[in-house]
């Protein structure tokens, strides 16, 4: 296989079991030759004995069609998904035509792509956003990150299903939010507001009140958005928490922006419960100490 002496590879892989095949053809996939995978699939190969993510991770497009035509197993494993995750482009045009070519595999091959978008739209990536919504990847389903396939049980992850337009919010670059076209028709901005609002995305913030986020979404009148930052407020400046000291008003003023960001728009704060006011009062009584301007009404 080393050498690539194509005739001497036929010769031996005849007299050789399935097992060697299967490993010579793994072998030919690593090496990229395709003349090879070619010749030991003639001669009995099993072409689903290579994981198809290997094929994908090798970047090699005419072997990659290769192994979609004689079969491959494109749903095991996730492969596409893993492919999107390492940012292997020769998978995106071989996805969109395998959604085509299989519809019954239609379903659990987008559900692969939007996966990947959540992963990618959670980091700030905007070319890996942009090459994955103009693949496919459907921004508004609901799932699990690629990376959290075995996060705890299947109930554990039922409880972190995002969307891709979710994710966006947790981050920093308002160019991945708007790339994934925010519908205030069609989206719960509100629920994007409160994600927004949970590492304080000042700007996301602006942006989506600007398009008609209603801040006071609660049922008792006050915004979960508002919690969600004042909940982010003792936890920015991570040091003072972990040393258990004072935490000074310029290492949270990120927070502190998005607050008063909230406020003017009218949000409202009503804990659910007077434990949860209780915890709220004593987080911004460390900031209130610093000469913060954010003073809880039951501290005065």
């Amino acid at each position: 296989m080393k050498t690539g002496f194509h005739s001497l590879v036929e010769l031996i892989a005849l007299q050789e079991t399935q097992e060697a095949k299967n490993q010579g053809l793994a072998d030919a996939v690593r090496l990229n030759r395709l003349d090879l995978v070619e010749l030991l699939v003639s001669l009995g190969a099993d072409i689903k004995a290579v994981p198809f993510s290997d094929v994908l991770l090798n970047w090699h497009p005419h072997i990659i069609r290769f192994f979609i035509d004689h079969g491959a197993d494109l749903i095991t494993g996730s492969p596409f998904a893993k492919a999107f995750g390492e940012k292997i482009r020769t998978a995106l045009r071989p996805f969109m035509e395998c959604k085509q070519r299989f519809p019954d595999l239609a379903d659990a091959l987008q559900e692969q792509a939007d996966r990947a978008l959540r992963k990618f739209a959670y980091e700030g990536d905007l070319k890996w956003v942009s090459l994955l919504t103009w693949a496919g990847s459907d921004p508004r389903s609901r799932g699990i990150r690629l990376g959290d396939e075995n996060f705890g049980t299947a109930e554990d992850r039922a409880k972190i299903a995002t969307t891709a337009l979710m994710e966006a919010c947790y981050q920093k670059n308002l160019d991945v939010l708007k790339k994934l076209k925010l519908d205030p028709k069609r989206d719960n901005l509100s629920e994007l507001l409160a994600c927004a609002s949970t590492l304080s995305r000042t700007e996301i913030i602006k942006y989506l009140l600007g398009l008609g986020a209603q801040p006071n979404d609660k049922a008792n009148g006050g915004s979960s958005a508002l919690d969600r930052s004042l909940g982010h407020l003792a936890h920015e400046d991570f040091d003072a928490v972990l040393y258990k000291r004072p935490v000074s008003r310029w290492k949270v003023q990120n927070t502190m922006d998005s607050l008063k960001v909230l406020v003017n728009h009218g949000a409202l704060w009503k804990p659910d419960s007077p434990r949860k006011r209780r915890t709220t009062c004593v987080e911004t009584f460390t900031v209130r100490n610093q000469k913060s301007h954010l003073i809880c009404s039951n501290c005065l």
